[in-house]
């Protein structure tokens, strides 16, 4: 262990290297502060330090009456102006096609995290495919809050803008944070997008406030690697 000052970036660097090479699974529950205290044999205070680092990075999520959860085991990317789905396709003919809507239904912890919502709560959720000019191009799942009381007629709805619903009902999109990654697709995936099991995948994940800063979505996106590109514009500082 190095010297006193430096302990907790040692046990940041162990710990950070355990998630990254999957120790510890999206979701799952992180070793409680005595508990690494007990294994690294150091106070309290180094190991919350080592631990809020993780969180600060994006790596682990602290909720109310849960605990610490992981919530990636990637190292994050941070972009600045990214370009919407339909901006990006502002000159084709752009489509979703509903596959599923649930009023009610019971987030798990890594939702509830990304939504910043306590254990046990109800949230609700639909898939859609993303279509453009009459060809599948993604998978799309989001989840909201059941405060906003979404209805499968307004996701349904051709065309439909989900921020324009959420402003018709008061809550005004201001903010997204997004994640980008690349996967490979699974099975269901595969066979939604018409493309081979293992096919690469971009991933994107949305968490999006509104303008009192309430969280109201987060989105899981999967773009056909082979027809999608991701646009992203980027503005030098002052």
């Amino acid at each position: 262990m190095k010297a006193n000052g430096l302990k907790y970036l040692t046990i940041y660097d162990e710990l950070k290297k355990e998630i990254t090479e999957g120790k510890y699974a999206i979701g799952d529950p992180f070793p409680t502060e005595p508990m690494l205290q007990e294994r690294f044999n150091v106070s309290r205070i180094t190991v919350r330090r080592a631990v809020q680092m993780l969180a600060d990075e994006g790596y682990l999520q602290r909720m109310h009456g849960v605990g610490t959860i992981v919530v990636s085991q990637k190292e994050s990317l941070q972009l600045q102006d990214l370009v919407s789905f339909s901006r990006e396709n502002n000159d084709r003919k752009v489509q979703s096609t509903v596959l599923s809507f649930e009023p009610y239904l019971s987030a798990s912890p890594y939702v509830c995290s990304k939504l910043d919502l306590s254990k046990n709560v109800f949230v609700s959720c639909h898939e859609k495919l993303r279509w453009v000019d009459g060809e599948v191009i993604g998978f799309q799942r989001v989840y909201c809050p059941t405060f906003l009381s979404l209805t499968k007629e307004e996701v349904s709805t051709p065309n439909v803008s989900l921020y324009e619903i959420f402003n018709e009902k008061g809550y005004r999109v201001t903010k997204a944070n997004e994640t980008i990654e690349s996967v490979v697709a699974d099975k269901k995936l595969a066979q939604h997008l018409k493309i081979k099991k293992g096919d690469p995948l971009l991933y994107v994940q949305r968490t999006t406030s509104d303008q009192v800063g309430r969280l109201v979505e987060f989105a899981e996106f999967f773009y056909r690697g082979d027809r999608y590109q991701y646009h992203v514009e980027l503005q030098a500082p002052n």
